[in-house]
């Protein structure tokens, strides 16, 4: 886990790496049995349990892996999705923000690379 800028929030949030993404994804599709199976790993006793999270059912476990990973509760769950370092480029070498891709080349936020585009 990692705290990077994300483009869609518009703000700093914790980024997930892959292994931590698979969790809330397997969270997502199988629900209860992978929180608690992560709750045992993590040796977590003391949580909140998952009848207090206030969202649709089918994203309640995504949204407890989420926190249990981060430390942080998340109240949208398609933001949980697009919280995946892998899904960022690296980081622009003039105002540290994430590409958008990892493929992209120009920052829109600060315009460098910019010089590189092909103009129409």
């Amino acid at each position: 886990m990692e705290e990077k800028f994300c483009w869609r929030c518009d703000m700093k949030v914790k980024m997930l790496d892959d292994d931590e993404f698979k969790l809330c994804r397997e969270a997502w599709f199988h629900g209860k049995k992978v929180v608690e199976k992560e709750l045992e790993k993590r040796n977590i006793k003391d949580h909140v349990w998952f009848y207090k999270i206030e969202t649709f059912e089918q994203y309640r476990y995504m949204l407890e892996m989420y926190r249990l990973i981060t430390g942080e509760y998340e109240s949208n769950p398609m933001a949980i999705l697009h919280h995946q370092i892998s899904q960022f480029g690296k980081d622009c070498p003039n105002c540290k923000k994430p590409f958008r891709t990892p493929k992209a080349t120009y920052c829109p936020s600060c315009g460098y690379g910019s010089e590189n585009l092909t103009k129409i």
